[in-house]
C-alpha cells in the first residue's frame, strides 16, 4: 500500500462535522475529518508498516498523522523519529503541550 493510495483511500471518508470539531480543538489543515473508528479499520488491514508509519506522517494531514501512530512499530521507533513527529504536531493541545522527547 503506498501513501497517495492511503490518502485517496481517506480523503472520502473524513466529514465537515468531525472537522469542524477538530479545528476548533486546535487541529490544523490539511484535515479530512476521519473519524478513529475509520482509520483502525484500515490499521487492521496494515497491521504495523513503520516505512508507510513514516510517510503518512511526512504529508502533514491530520487524518493521515493519526493513522501513522496507529500503524507505526514502537520497536523501530528512533528518537530522532520521536523529536520530528512531535516537532510536525498538527494539534498542541493535550498530551503534546510541554512534552519533550529526550
Amino acid at each position: 500500500m503506498t501513501t497517495k493510495a492511503i490518502l485517496e483511500e481517506i480523503k472520502p471518508l473524513g466529514r465537515d462535522s468531525y472537522k469542524k470539531v477538530l479545528l476548533n480543538h486546535g487541529v490544523e489543515e490539511p484535515c479530512f475529518g476521519v473519524k478513529i473508528e475509520e482509520l483502525k479499520k484500515i490499521q487492521k488491514r496494515i497491521k504495523q508498516d513503520y516505512r508507510l508509519a513514516l510517510e503518512l506522517y511526512d504529508t502533514g494531514n491530520y487524518d493521515a498523522m493519526c493513522l501513522a501512530g496507529l500503524i507505526a512499530d514502537d520497536a523501530q521507533m528512533t528518537k530522532q523519529d520521536l523529536r520530528h513527529w512531535v516537532e510536525k504536531a498538527k494539534a498542541h493541545g493535550g498530551v503534546l503541550t510541554g512534552s519533550t522527547v529526550p
